[in-house]
């Protein structure tokens, strides 16, 4: 009688068999990869997944190479940030309980979360666990951050949100990953490790096509193992990251800034006189003497004085410390918020509030007709303050300043 060959069947690996040899007729296979199928749709996703790992090691590195994220007062300033993305928006609350208490301690976190995460997408370990954090911290940046954007798409916080959802519902599934790597080698691992047996039921010469349930247990542990290992090679590897990024931050600098001169003003709100004036007696005598042509020339400017300085005004400097094209940050007479004076290359100057309407950080003049944002790029127009680009939602508060005398003053009340 004829031998019967039966068909071998295909056998897919499923919770319950995690160790079933799978088996896709037709599927063109990756050279040394049998389980990777080149015409799979997941491939397309690669691309994505390696933008959204480099993005978030990017953006952890850049924190902590920042040598204004840990000053307080830098434009750059974590606590700063944090106050603006709590100021108005539905998830305020968690940064006000969570962030905003400790806010050095929460940046230096959330930069080497963002490390981690975009380490282990990059590489394709724990994916799905990974892309979950990313979506729950972009998610948290577009409830704050990204809240007062309008229209709502020019936030990227949303964008990312919906990025990174198809790795949280299908991890890195059929492509190429560490995750698939570790299963294959505990796989291996656990079948040198399973005793031979010299009878075999049909269809037994499928490879742990229906293991025992201890060859399961070994699988599992193995797979485990190697997992808690790699996971600790990538937190050493966050830790080396961020450690080389704070190695080359350098030395913080801050903007150049105006302030309050130690001279006190009069009553009138003109400023005081350094030296004494002589008059009367003094002022009859000025043919014969040095000092009293002196007070004479005094007396003429007098009669031709300058713009008045309003009562309250306060003395920010000498108006030759401000060239034409350049700016300088001071602290506003009313609230002591940043404010930003700048001598525009006309020579007019002019002056904006310095808190970014976007998430609080402190702008700075970048020359021309621009002010720009270090945090999140946006940029406002010199002359008026309005929004240029970038996501801040407004412009920017005017302020009041004047050059009298030879100074300049801050005039309290704004505009």
């Amino acid at each position: 009688m004829a031998e019967v060959h039966q068909a071998e069947p295909d056998v897919a690996p499923t919770p319950a068999n995690p160790l079933a040899l799978r088996r896709v007729r037709g599927a063109r296979r990756v050279p040394g990869r049998p389980g990777l199928d080149w015409t799979s749709p997941a491939l397309a996703l690669v691309p994505l997944r390696a933008f959204l790992g480099i993005t978030f090691v990017y953006a952890g590195g850049q924190k902590l190479s920042d040598p204004g994220f840990l000053h307080a007062g830098a434009s750059t300033y974590i606590g700063t940030q944090l106050r603006g993305f709590a100021n108005g928006t539905p998830g305020g609350f968690l940064i006000r309980t969570f962030a905003l208490p400790h806010p050095e301690l929460a940046g230096v976190g959330v930069a080497l979360l963002e490390i981690a995460v975009g380490l282990l997408v990059l590489v394709g370990l724990a994916t799905r666990a990974a892309a979950g954090v990313g979506l729950g911290l972009n998610l948290l940046l577009f409830l704050t951050n990204s809240w007062h954007a309008y229209p709502y798409f020019l936030g990227s916080d949303i964008v990312f949100v919906f990025a990174w959802l198809p790795f949280v519902l299908a991890g890195a599934s059929g492509q190429p990953a560490l995750d698939h790597t570790i299963s294959e080698r505990a796989r291996a691992l656990a079948e040198s490790a399973r005793p031979r047996r010299r009878a075999r039921a049909p269809g037994a010469d499928l490879p742990y096509a229906n293991p025992p349930r201890r060859d399961r247990t070994d699988y599992e542990g193995t797979r485990r193992e190697l997992l808690v290992r790699a996971l600790g090679l990538s937190g050493l590897a966050t830790l080396g990251l961020g450690g080389i990024a704070a190695l080359l931050k350098g030395s913080y600098r801050g903007q150049r800034t105006l302030g309050p001169a130690n001279a006190g003003t009069g009553s009138s709100g003109s400023p005081s006189a350094s030296g004494s004036t002589r008059t009367g007696a003094s002022s009859s005598s000025t043919r014969s003497h040095p000092a009293s042509r002196h007070s004479a020339r005094h007396h003429r400017r007098a009669t031709n004085p300058s713009p008045a300085v309003p009562a309250g005004a306060v003395r920010l400097g000498a108006a030759s410390a401000l060239a034409a094209g350049q700016g300088a940050t001071y602290r506003d007479p009313s609230d002591g918020q940043p404010d930003i004076i700048i001598r525009l290359p006309s020579g007019r100057l002019v002056a904006h509030s310095a808190v970014c309407t976007h998430a609080g950080c402190t702008v700075g003049y970048a020359g021309g007709n621009q002010i720009v944002c270090p945090c999140h790029g946006g940029t406002f127009d010199a002359q008026t303050g309005a929004v240029t680009g970038g996501p801040p939602p407004s412009s920017l508060a005017s302020r009041r300043v004047l050059e009298a005398g030879g100074s300049i003053y801050a005039i309290p009340g704004g505009a």
